[in-house]
């Protein structure tokens, strides 16, 4: 009595199915199987589709009389110049039925809702899970393909199928290159784990592009499975981050604004690069794609929905503008989490599998909204335990300085290679080895820089404080400036010669919110009551928790010191103090207290403790001058 019926071969001639047998199929399935072979189901594989236009299942079994014995023939037909053989027996007498198609009997009392029972899902092996990959045949296209289907075996999604246009893809040099970015940048640094590139995050979010595009289309009555659909989606996974430079964020918000300005650095993107990248990977590479794929993968990659009249949530899947659920945030917060040991509290999966199209947009299961709060407050806690890590920061602005002083001494040719692919795929994170080991003695401070950070003598890291509430809507970003005008340079207590100098300190303008500044990303999400519903709505906060947040975007402003020196760390704390009284009427609102720091020398080699190798502890013992500050 399981989901499909157990097909008896029959010794004798065959039969019309009785009519019992008939009661029994539209019993459990709603219909009968003679009125399922009339009826075109989307998520049906090509060659079953074709056999079905040709006049249903054609009578395979051939009986002969005389030794009482049923012998199995086999269909032969030819497509795109492959000979495919089908043998009947092999194919369930019944094929899956999508979740809108199971239908409740009144007749015997089978209370069937719109979801598939999971113990269904068991014993049905044609029921793909949100968590497993579609291996199909490679039917994206009919032109011919380099490569044949692989299987990936990831750490986070377990197997992950790619179709021979997609290997195409993988196995050129502007897709190898994301081998050599990390993922998470300066962090690596902290965390060891955290070695991952961009590499395997693109693999993984093509993967669940994929997922999602499938659950879609099963989900969704009104939705067609489209094979150019599907590849599309799986094309801007996997070539979304194909425009990352060095470092990944480092480079765009950090080294760019630098080196070109603020306004200038504005104007480039590293969504724009990898839509430029991808154009030139498929014409230096040969890539069998047509221009309207590559145009539309373009337009996925970069969210830009102008000009599609129907079909806009494909442009919600990999990067969603609309309200920032999409699977790139899933990917990156599973495998971030994963590799650097942050515990993970929202389960990716099973929003993948309750989603639904409703109206042109993506919308969730109602049960799943705070699952979805979940999400963004995973990503503002990544943020603050490991994107924004102290340490982590003060090893990615070393690297930055480093970058400046050989872009100078290499004539900008680090800075102007986002004018042109060609030059920017030089860029990755050997760059840091490229200064280390040159011989231009225009780049001998670079050299210094990396040395220290070979060195573990880092940029210190002085103190920080988060900014009140009513403060947030008027706040405009500290700068270097600021704290160095708010030393008292005429005070009994000044041992710095000619004062406290804006190129001493690092200002880190801290900004952590739920991906939309300070709005709440899911009052834009839309929610459904069943899976057979075709209506969504809002679900206001107020009706979830009243333990959800009120406030959804934080600022923190924090101090660093380029110099590893006992005097100008203390300089740069009593004028960061100082600044903060005189920003917040007196007040001081720092994280910590301004603490007596132990006197260390310079970092350019004044002889000092740390040169020897030990420093003293307040309880008197001896430990590593190179211990965490």
């Amino acid at each position: 009595r399981g989901y499909f019926f157990i097909h008896h071969r029959r010794k004798k001639k065959k039969k019309k199915k009785s009519k019992k047998l008939q009661m029994k199929s539209k019993r459990v399935f709603g219909y009968s199987s003679q009125e399922y072979e009339e009826e075109d189901l989307a998520y049906d594989t090509p060659e079953r589709k074709k056999k079905q236009k040709g006049g249903g299942r054609s009578n395979s079994k051939a009986v002969n009389n005389n030794d009482d014995t049923t012998t199995t023939s086999k269909n032969e037909n030819k497509d795109d110049g492959r000979l495919l053989v089908v043998d009947d027996d092999n194919l369930p007498d019944e094929p899956y039925l999508p979740m809108s198609q199971v239908r409740e009997d009144e007749e015997n009392n089978i209370n069937i809702s719109g979801e598939i029972p999971m113990s269904q899902m068991r014993q049905n092996p044609n029921i793909l899970r949100a968590s497993e990959p579609l291996i199909v045949q490679d039917y994206y296209t009919k032109s011919r393909e380099r490569n044949k289907g692989k299987v990936v075996n990831d750490p986070v999604h377990n197997h992950m199928y790619f179709s021979g246009k997609l290997c195409d893809v993988i196995d050129t040099p502007q897709m190898q290159r994301l081998r050599e970015l990390k993922q998470l940048g300066t962090a690596y640094y902290v965390f060891p784990g955290a070695s991952h590139n961009r590499f395997e995050h693109s693999l993984g979010t093509s993967h669940l592009a994929s997922n999602v595009y499938e659950t879609l289309t099963r989900s969704t009555r009104s939705l067609k499975w489209d094979a150019e659909d599907k590849l599309c989606v799986q094309l801007a996974g996997l070539c979304h981050d194909l425009g990352h430079g060095p470092y990944s964020h480092v480079f765009d918000n950090e080294f760019l604004p630098l080196r070109l300005g603020k306004a200038e650095a504005k104007k480039w993107s590293h969504e724009d690069m990898s839509c430029d990248m991808f154009e030139w990977l498929v014409e230096d590479n040969g890539v069998d794609l047509s221009p309207r794929i590559v145009q539309k993968v373009k337009d996925l990659i970069s969210s830009n929905d102008s000009g599609y009249k129907e079909d806009k949530f494909l442009f919600d899947i990999v990067a969603n503008k609309r309200n920032s659920v999409d699977v790139d945030k899933f990917e990156y917060l599973m495998r971030d989490s994963k590799n650097t040991g942050i515990s993970a509290s929202v389960d990716m999966n099973r929003l993948i599998s309750f989603m639904k199209v409703i109206d042109d947009e993506i919308c969730f299961k109602a049960s799943e909204v705070y699952n979805v709060y979940r999400l963004f407050d995973m990503r503002a806690n990544m943020h603050h335990v490991v994107y924004t890590h102290k340490k982590a920061k003060a090893v990615e602005y070393m690297i930055v300085d480093a970058m400046v002083e050989a872009d100078v001494g290499w004539n900008s040719r680090i800075s102007h290679a986002i004018r042109d692919p060609k030059e920017f795929i030089k860029l990755d994170d050997t760059i840091v080895k490229q200064i280390e080991f040159s011989n231009e003695p225009e780049l001998q401070k670079a050299r210094d820089i990396i040395k220290r950070l070979r060195k573990r003598d880092l940029y210190v890291f002085v103190n920080e404080y988060t900014v009140p509430e009513e403060y947030l809507s008027d706040f405009k970003d500290v700068t270097e400036e600021d704290i160095s005008t708010s030393y008292e340079s005429n005070s009994t207590s000044n041992t710095i010669p000619g004062g406290l100098k804006p190129e001493m300190i690092i200002v880190h303008n801290v900004k952590i919110d739920y991906s939309m500044k300070d709005k709440d990303p899911v009052s834009r999400v839309k929610f459904f009551q069943e899976l057979t519903d075709e209506e969504s709505f809002h679900i206001d906060r107020s009706k979830v928790s009243s333990l959800l947040p009120t406030n959804f975007l934080e600022r923190k402003v924090r101090v660093y010191s380029r110099i590893r020196d006992h005097d100008v760390e203390e300089a740069i704390a009593k004028a960061f103090s100082n600044f903060q009284r005189k920003m917040y009427g007196g007040c001081e609102i720092q994280a910590t207290p301004s603490r007596s720091r132990k006197k260390r020398g310079h970092s350019l080699g004044h002889e000092s403790q740390r040169e020897r190798g030990t420093a003293t502890t307040p309880n008197g013992t001896q430990r590593s001058a190179h211990t965490d500050v």
